[in-house]
């Protein structure tokens, strides 16, 4: 694998929607492998529906770094039902539809949400553009966790060469820090005295022609962010981050 670029997007608050919920928007507790197309889409102003392709031939990580809570709302969505559109361009009022909406709040002491994305991508150049634009605080859209009301930063880490990371062999025991494709894993080595948050869900993969969904994939997570110890059927990658970073060890989702 080449160059990996390392960032983190942060935000007060998300909704990543599940995509099997229809009466109620409830959400996954990370930016799955769909949203993460989106952010770097968005960084390197790609429009809406033309970038499924290109980018689904990259790789993509994703660790949650900060611990996390829901907090079900009910909200007010305008309806635009075939009646009601001549009332809404004439600025009238039209009925509302109350929905139950679930949004993501970091957990304890955090005062924001903090996702660490790696992406990988054989452009060499349209990678580059991406970590040029995020070291210098310019992406060409405006960046959010999931709905245009979680509006989200991004912090830009590194540029890693092949030479900058660890390639960790299939089978080895690893601290993995990212969301796991669960047909990846091998075995979970968690010790007896030891707990963990450990979630398994359906997530979105990728999208065909014409925004349909792809068919979905099994992700496990450990929820609090904390490492989770397990043997892999893929290679991990290790990055020994600058400053006061800690180290990460990530299995990307395409495997």
């Amino acid at each position: 694998m080449g160059e990996v670029l390392v960032f983190d997007l942060t935000g007060p608050m998300a909704h990543f929607r599940k995509y099997y919920t229809n009466t109620s928007a409830l959400t996954y507790g990370f930016p799955p492998r769909t949203a993460l197309m989106g952010v770097v889409a968005a960084v390197l102003g790609f429009a809406r529906d033309s970038y499924y392709e290109k980018l689904d031939r990259g790789r993509f990580a994703v660790a949650v770094k900060t611990p996390t809570r829901r907090l079900l709302q009910t909200v007010n969505y305008v309806r635009t039902k075939k009646e009601d559109l001549t009332s809404l361009r004439q600025l009238k009022r039209v009925p509302g539809t109350q929905t139950p909406l679930e949004f993501l709040f970091p957990d304890g002491e955090h005062r924001f949400l903090r996702f660490r994305l790696f992406f990988g991508h054989p452009d060499a150049e349209l990678l580059r553009e991406a970590a040029r634009r995020l070291q210098e605080e310019r992406p060409c859209f405006p960046l959010y966790l999931g709905l245009t009301e979680c509006l989200a930063t991004a912090r830009y880490i590194g540029l890693f060469g092949s030479q900058d990371y660890q390639t960790v062999s299939s089978g080895a025991a690893v601290a993995l820090t990212s969301v796991l494709n669960a047909a990846h894993l091998e075995k979970v080595d968690l010790p007896a005295a030891k707990t963990a948050r450990l979630v398994r869900e359906r997530a979105p993969y990728a999208f065909g022609p014409g925004r349909t969904l792809r068919p979905p994939v099994a992700v496990v997570y450990e929820a609090a962010g904390q490492p989770l110890p397990v043997r892999l059927r893929v290679p991990a990658y290790r990055f020994s981050l600058p400053a006061a970073e800690a180290e990460e060890t990530v299995a990307f989702l395409e495997g």
